[in-house]
């Protein structure tokens, strides 16, 4: 691929000529201390004893994330983490849709997140819509991990059902330099140069890294890179500065889904391409000071831009008619107007647009012939109209009306700034720890597409290069959007006695988001929205033994609604009328939907979403094994579901009330100093709460307005109720290690059926193998195998439009979409020390 050059990343040679110049005398760092402190607010540098932590929390290391050979670190928390799983809506390794305890982060703007994800106190959520792009993230640059479990309102809106808060390597705490290269299947390359080290006040990390493959599906190739780098200070204990720089590019393509019809060749592809490409930069300065022994004042600055662009052809339905004399008219909704005419008039509307009836010469004696024909049934015209997009397209003028072209680019821009004051000091005798802190966020993006139309390579279905540079005007958006949030906090840690520790928390956030039309021919995009809210949390720890702790806690935490949500949504569709209305256009012209992530419509509100969540359990550990076992129960008021009318298509609306309450247990340890091994059994029900209309036009029982019932106690979609991960790794001696690692997902409902009435996807268990061999101290050898047994499964699945105007012949012509998982595949490579 070109998308990825080397003048993209100019600071390549410096790196690699600073890994030449800098002392390597720093001792590698390789074993991982157990982790016994926890940070309690987006910060890295204020963290807490895990036994005064009044909820759950999964932690990792370095060496954890490199013990597991993991491709990205969604990857790893599907693997190694409780109540983890994968929907693979995109169906590429670096997309990956992460739920937890049936909360969503995504990178796909048409999923209602629920994550908190910051990077060293960075909120990395994107402003548009909250989207997690997992591939900006650098797997090898993570020095740990923390999954905070629960609506912990510290961690600012959308930490509705957690938050993930990752610490990034420095000079102080990583230390030697590496470089790893593997490769393997589907022409997959990994390759990775890392360097850090320090002289007791100055220290610096570099990491770079890269990534690139064929895909194990037809037109699939993607490719992947990020550098990271730091440059720190430290004051011996007093005070820690560190300014982080952070750029990446991919080109990743993701072509989605496969209808059922064509699961018998699950390499093969709908459509192509979907491509995302994004360019990341981000700085961040980050700070600490004490400025007594019980009084610590830290904060950071940052800065981020990522440029996100999009590229999907996707089938059109539409329909070139052709007349008698020369002229042609581009139809809309051709296969729903088609079936109706066949159907009640006996009108046959692709043979009328063959151009052979010299009595059909324009568009006019068409609609004419139909309207006759409609009033000898003695039915009315009106149900029979077509849409011409004749009269609103622009650019070369040449039609075609096999497909679409979805052309997006989004300028994301995030600003803020962090602080917080630590104060550690007895309260009338009792230890007392009490942090106070401040945020401001600003987050801006441009956004502008177009839909222009394409033909269809008849041998691989795809669009690119197809594209007849003709436009849809109307389908055409420029809009910026602002976001302001301001946000005040406190925790507040009092040890009543040496074994009880109460804690109390709370955090008041602000925001103002604007929405602008940028063409000047959409004045109703335009809107301002405030939201304020009070989240509250409490909660205790109680060591009942030295190794046995009792946890409890409730919480809240709250999100706005999103600019992109604000924007497609069903209220929007009013409004749009009554300005087609008053502008004296037709009122039902007006979409029904929005095709995501390339439509924006009016601005009615949303309500935002609140989730009260209450868990409680016990963790603890005897001889070599350590436990957990907890319940929660997360309730959302106002819950927002995207709606999906297709494949690509659908709306945002408030549900009043979802449900997701469950029980986490594990068990992990050590035997005999050489098998380490892990269980762990996570139950997760996701229901909606409330009898409801949710719009699902392609479910076989949709009634007539296209509406789907959907009743309380139903599933919600993608989410599995059971959760099983076992596996292990075992030292034959001090040069080889093998591991071992099985995952076991229930069955879950497919995007489009919340009524359930469907069967949902099929259960599933994935194995996963692997081996490292220490040749010597400065080289090992390690090799993947992932689905071992090479099962064939699908994790993810949606209602899309019937999939035989693109395909025909298929004897499934079900419009079921399912996410294929990759068959299996083995990499082999190595880590050199130098």
């Amino acid at each position: 691929m070109k998308y990825i050059s080397g003048a993209d990343f100019k600071s390549v040679p410096i790196f690699i000529l600073s890994l030449c110049l800098i002392s390597v005398s720093s001792p590698a760092q390789e074993a991982l201390e157990e982790i016994r402190v926890v940070g309690v607010t987006p910060g890295s540098s204020l963290r807490q004893d895990v036994d005064k932590i009044p909820y759950a929390v999964q932690s990792a290391g370095f060496a954890d994330l490199a013990r597991s050979q993991s491709q990205d670190l969604g990857d790893f928390m599907n693997e190694r983490l409780d109540s983890i799983n994968i929907n693979s809506a995109q169906n590429n390794p670096l997309q990956p849709d992460v739920r937890f305890r049936g909360f969503t982060a995504s990178p796909l703007l048409g999923l209602p997140q629920g994550i908190a994800v910051y990077q060293n106190g960075v909120r990395i959520n994107e402003p548009l819509g909250d989207a997690v792009h997992w591939d900006l993230l650098p797997e090898s640059a993570v020095h740990r991990m923390d999954l905070i479990g629960g609506a912990n309102p510290i961690f600012g809106l959308n930490a509705l059902g957690g938050a993930l808060a990752l610490s990034m390597k420095n000079g102080f705490n990583f230390s030697g330099h590496y470089a790893e290269g593997s490769g393997g299947a589907w022409g997959r390359l990994n390759g990775e140069l890392e360097g850090g080290g320090n002289n007791g006040a100055w220290g610096h990390y570099l990491n770079l890294s890269h990534f690139r493959e064929d895909g194990w599906r037809r037109l699939s190739a993607s490719e992947a890179t990020n550098f990271y780098g730091s440059i720190s200070f430290r004051d011996g204990v007093r005070s820690a500065v560190d300014l982080i720089y952070q750029q990446g590019r991919s080109d990743l393509t993701g072509n989605g889904p496969l209808p059922t019809g064509m699961l018998g060749n699950r390499t093969d592809i709908f459509t192509a391409p979907d491509i995302t490409r994004n360019n990341l930069r981000m700085i961040n300065l980050d700070a600490s000071h004490n400025l007594t022994d019980s009084l610590q004042l830290a904060g950071n600055v940052f800065w981020r831009e990522n440029v996100t662009d999009t590229f999907n052809g996707d089938g059109a339905d539409m329909k070139r008619c052709f007349f008698a004399g020369g002229d042609q008219s581009l139809l809309d909704d051709a296969d729903e107007i088609a079936g109706d005419l066949d159907r009640e008039l006996g009108l046959n509307l692709y043979a009328l647009c063959g151009g052979t009836d010299p009595a059909i010469s324009n568009l006019d004696d068409l609609e004419t012939l139909i309207a006759t024909a409609a009033l000898s049934a003695g039915l009315d015209p009106a149900d029979f109209e077509l849409e011409d997009l004749s009269g609103d397209l622009s650019g070369t003028g040449t039609l075609a009306d096999q497909a679409i072209n979805n052309i997006s680019e989004r300028e994301q821009t995030s600003r803020g700034l962090n602080g917080q004051l630590a104060w550690r000091k007895d309260l009338f005798g009792l230890g007392n720890r009490l942090i106070l802190g401040f945020s401001h966020l600003s987050g801006g993006s441009d956004f502008g597409s177009v839909v222009e139309l394409a033909t269809l390579d008849p041998a691989t279905r795809s669009t690119m290069g197809r594209g007849v540079g003709t436009f849809i005007d109307s389908a055409a958006t420029a809009i910026r959007t602002a976001a302001e949030t301001y946000g005040w906090f406190f925790i507040d840690a009092l040890e009543l006695n040496p074994r009880l520790t109460v804690t109390i928390s709370g955090r008041y956030d602000t925001t103002d988001i604007r929405l602008r039309d940028r063409s000047g021919k959409r004045p109703e995009l335009n809107g301002d929205h405030a939201f304020a809210r009070f989240n509250p949390a409490a909660g205790f720890t109680f060591n009942i033994a030295t190794e046995l702790n009792l946890y409890g806690s409730y919480n809240e935490s709250s999100r706005v609604p999103t600019p992109i949500e604000l924007s497609c949504n069903e209220g929007v569709f009013q409004l749009a009328r009554e300005y087609a209305n008053a502008k004296g256009e037709d009122p039902d012209d007006i979409d029904f939907e929005c095709r995501l992530p390339n439509a924006f419509l009016a601005d009615p509100p949303l309500y935002p979403v609140v989730t009260r969540n209450f868990e409680f359990g016990v963790r603890g550990s005897y001889a070599t094994v350590d436990y957990h076992a907890g319940f929660f129960h997360a309730t959302n008021s106002d819950d927002i579901i995207f709606q999906s009318t297709g494949r690509a298509t659908g709306l945002f609306a408030n549900v009043d009330e979802t449900r997701r309450w469950g029980f986490e247990a594990r068990l992990q340890g050590t035997v005999a100093d050489k098998l380490d091994w892990h269980a762990a059994y996570s139950y997760i029900k996701a229901t909606f709460e409330d009898d409801f209309f949710v719009l699902s036009p392609n479910h076989p029982d949709a009634d007539a307005d296209g509406r789907l019932a959907v009743q309380r106690g139903d599933r919600l979609p993608g989410v599995p109720e059971h959760l099983l991960k076992i596996g292990g790794d075992y030292r034959w001696n001090d040069r080889l290690s093998v591991g071992l690692d099985a995952i076991f997902n229930s069955d879950q409902f497919i995007r489009g059926d919340e009524g359930n009435n469907l069967d949902p996807i099929d259960g599933f268990t994935v194995t996963n193998l692997r081996a490292s061999y220490a040749v010597g101290e400065r080289l090992t050898l390690f090799a993947r195998v992932t689905n071992l047994f090479d099962a064939d499964y699908e994790n993810f699945g949606l209602l899309g439009e019937a999939p035989s105007g693109i395909v025909p012949g298929l004897a499934d012509t079900r419009p079921i979409f399912l996410g294929i998982g990759a068959p299996r595949a083995a990499w082999a490579g190595f880590r050199a020390l130098f």
